[in-house]
């Protein structure tokens, strides 16, 4: 043994660690105690003599603190809610659809997992849906991207993306794009491209928006920048950090000079994609004429939440045999199958092949975009056109579903 192990081990033996066991991390607690103490100060609450005034921290269970010493811990405590200081940030505000009356799934259904999960299978089985079109299309504008990357999935669903976008019309000069779950803001900066290889002069309407909760390395929002000043154009760029529900989108377009703004996705995760379908609702875009539409690249429908979902939604999953929130909840594991091919233990349990889960998993999947489609021609009625096709092949993703919104022409 060194002179160094054997100090620590002497120094080891000094020190008076607390006795509590972690359950989490089945193992003690590493922290200093006092001399007459079995626990450290976080954990004397456990200990069956403590008298003192030690309690958990309003804002977080996970920890305690000295009652005495409550006020100036809750200035300084880590787990304190972080101040939103974005202008256009307003709590939940996207939670419910303006103006629309709601429509609730009963909540009563007792039967075992296995159980519902045949029931509503049957169910499932019954409805019939006409095939999705596949409308998988290429945009010149992005052939030098294709050759460029090796990886090809990524170019491949952006190439048809833009390209549908310029078949419905989506593709101006003079309107503003917001990119939902926008990320470092690929998809926006090859549009940019695409747009600015038609050589006519972009008005001061043109631009991009970009939304995200999350922290992005990397941006694109400069390269946006660049590779407009080729052409001497300067479109507006905003970027928002934020979470949908929670962002009121007039508020965010209030400095931008707006002609026509169309909303964009490329995987639009969950209940993220309901979100965004209420946040255009609940703006005045509809109102004051200047929605152009919206092509979104669904995915995650496993991930979905009722909550969420418009109240059209949910009527019309009611309406084929959805009735009760564990109907929907079923739904939702039924979802994954489209994608999830792994679980042989159900497979034994249900007596279904890989091939049988995948066409369910399949037409649970069609349930909620038809929903969602459902719902959008409720409400826009016949100003706009609301379709779900195909845009890439499977084996390019397995999440190969767009929703479009545009104009009908005239």
């Amino acid at each position: 043994m060194t002179i160094q192990e054997t100090k620590k081990r002497k120094l080891d033996q000094n020190v008076l660690t607390c006795e509590y066991i972690l359950p989490r991390k089945n193992r003690r607690c590493k922290m200093l105690r006092k001399k007459d103490a079995k626990y450290c100060s976080e954990h004397l609450i456990h200990d069956e003599n403590f008298n003192g005034e030690r309690i958990a921290c309003p804002f977080s269970s996970s920890h305690t603190v000295w009652k005495k010493d409550l006020k100036q811990h809750m200035k300084k405590c880590n787990d304190r809610p972080k101040e939103n200081t974005n202008s256009c940030y307003e709590l939940d505000f996207n939670k419910l659809l303006n103006n629309a009356e709601n429509f609730e799934l009963a909540n009563e259904e007792k039967e075992e997992n296995t159980e519902l999960m045949e029931k509503y299978i049957h169910v499932l089985q019954k409805i019939e849906f006409e095939p999705l079109e596949f409308r998988i299309l290429h945009h010149e504008g992005l052939e030098t991207r294709l050759q460029e990357k090796t990886n090809q999935k990524h170019p491949i669903q952006q190439n048809s993306i833009i390209a549908n976008m310029d078949l419905m019309g989506l593709l101006s000069n003079s309107f503003l794009y917001l990119e939902f779950g926008a990320g470092k803001g690929e998809l926006l900066r090859y549009l940019n491209q695409c747009i600015l290889q038609q050589k006519t002069e972009c008005s001061c309407t043109y631009g991009f928006g970009l939304i995200d909760r999350g922290k992005n390395r990397l941006k694109a929002d400069s390269k946006i920048i660049s590779d407009s000043e080729t052409l001497q154009t300067k479109p507006q760029i905003k970027r928002s950090k934020i979470d949908i529900k929670d962002l009121n989108l007039d508020k965010f377009l209030v400095d931008l000079k707006i002609d026509k703004v169309v909303a964009i996705s490329k995987h639009l995760c969950g209940a993220a994609t309901d979100l965004t379908l209420k946040l255009i609702l609940n703006s005045t875009l509809l109102l004051n004429d200047q929605f152009g539409g919206a092509l979104i690249a669904m995915c995650c429908r496993h991930v979905c939440s009722l909550e969420q979902l418009l109240p059209q939604s949910r009527k019309y999953l009611h309406d084929h045999g959805f009735t009760t929130v564990q109907s929907f909840n079923v739904l939702k594991k039924l979802v994954s199958w489209a994608v999830d091919k792994k679980d042989a233990q159900e497979n034994g349990i249900l007596g279904l092949n890989t091939h049988q889960r995948e066409e369910i998993g399949l037409k649970a999947r069609r349930l909620i975009d038809e929903s969602r489609v459902h719902a959008l021609k409720s409400i826009l009625n016949d100003k706009y056109k609301v379709e779900i096709f195909w845009y890439v092949q499977k084996d390019v993703t397995l999440e190969n579903v767009c929703l479009s919104i545009f104009r009908r022409t005239k």
